[in-house]
């Protein structure tokens, strides 16, 4: 791991057994394994990544499968190995689930360890969520009020991760109205990276592009809200390509993050585990940085001279398996980013002038100004780039 980073990301692929076949999965190159991983294992992950030397200040446990509460007693024992002694640096958990398995012993167990965070896959409302994930709408809903109490009481954030696949694009803006109402804070609403489009990819592009146009205006509306990332690009992430900057990456993967899969093997992302790849990776576990001049004489892609590529979400083992390289992007995505970075841009420039308009003619407002005029600076800059790289 890079001494740069504080925080290391341990992630354990604790099974590949889930009880739905989610439209948009991406575990389905190989036959799922029976196999999980032992509790004795997990409690050895945890203590080899607490006792490691290294800058890092503290270990982040991400359990995942598979569905990880098929092993809750792995989980349950991990958590509690940790707290039976006195560790060189802090910890916590979390685990991101379908929330169909949940019950009264699980639910009071969490209501203990206020170490442990969870996030629920909800893709919206029920119509778009039973048409992604096997029609389990009704059997989540039951849980959501307890987890945002208990999210409150801990101090925790509210969010749900949302996805977006051919049968629920025209279903956005209203799923994540819905997600807000319910009381969660943070929607992670995402588009695969996988081509999943197949013919429907041109319809699928032109609702997607109605649906955040309503999502601008839904936001503009309810300033209060934290919106959601669709209409929202890290823009700050962008700068001018130079053969002295590192070319960009979005995830941690292999650095500051390591996965072990149910044998303990261990990967650079719960990405590259054998159900998703198809096969056993032997690959290295981190990946040296790049430059700019390195990407231009091994990537021809319109990706590496692309002005929005720092801003634009890519999966490292997605294009390590499609193009042999963690860097080599796949563009099955492209078309989307390209309509966020765009409803991004309209978003920005509209809120930060009404709230620069807004400003008080005050020490407090002229700071204000201060911190916003930059940022609107960037979108307008962003917008023209982006106006300037349309057909």
């Amino acid at each position: 791991m890079g001494e740069s980073y504080s925080f290391k990301i341990v992630q354990m692929h604790l099974t590949d057994k889930c009880n739905l076949r989610c439209s948009y999965c991406y575990e389905g190159r190989a036959e799922r394994s029976s196999k999980a991983m032992t509790a004795r294992t997990a409690c050895e992950i945890v203590s080899r990544h607490l006792l490691e030397e290294g800058s890092h200040e503290r270990v982040e446990f991400d359990f995942i499968g598979g569905e990880p509460l098929f092993v809750w007693d792995v989980i349950q024992s991990a958590v509690d190995y940790a707290h039976s002694r006195t560790w060189p640096r802090k910890f916590s958990f979390s685990f991101t689930t379908n929330g169909t398995l949940f019950n009264d012993t699980i639910k009071s167990y969490l209501d203990r360890r206020s170490c442990v965070g969870f996030s629920f896959s909800i893709d919206g409302t029920r119509e778009a969520h039973n048409l992604n994930r096997c029609g389990s709408y009704d059997l989540v809903l039951p849980h959501v009020p307890w987890a945002l109490e208990r999210a409150a009481r801990y101090g925790m954030e509210k969010r749900v991760k949302m996805t977006i696949g051919p049968s629920t694009v025209g279903m956005i803006s209203q799923g994540i109205a819905e997600l807000h109402a319910m009381g969660f804070e943070k929607i992670d609403a995402n588009v695969p990276y996988e081509n999943i489009w197949g013919d429907q990819l041109e319809t699928s592009l032109a609702s997607f592009a109605v649906e955040l146009e309503k999502l601008v205006d839904y936001y503009l509306a309810r300033p209060e809200l934290d919106p959601s990332r669709l209409i929202n690009l890290p823009f700050e992430k962008m700068t001018e390509p130079s053969d002295s900057l590192e070319f960009p990456r979005w995830c941690g993967s292999g650095n500051p993050m390591i996965c072990y899969d149910v044998e303990a093997r261990p990967l650079p992302c719960h990405r590259f585990v054998e159900v998703s790849t198809g096969h056993q990776y032997n690959g290295p576990l981190s990946f040296p940085t790049r430059i700019w001049g390195e990407m231009r004489q091994i990537d021809t892609s319109p990706c590496v001279e692309c002005p929005f590529v720092a801003a634009c979400p890519s999966c490292m083992a997605l294009n390590w398996l499609e193009n042999g390289d963690v860097d080599k992007r796949t563009h099955w995505h492209c078309g989307f980013i390209l309509l966020q970075i765009k409803a991004s841009a309209k978003f920005k420039i509209i809120s930060y002038t009404r709230q620069i308009a807004a400003s008080p003619q005050s020490a407090e407002g002229l700071e204000l100004v201060g911190d916003l005029q930059p940022r609107l600076d960037q979108a307008l800059a962003v917008h023209d780039l982006f106006s300037e790289a349309e057909p």
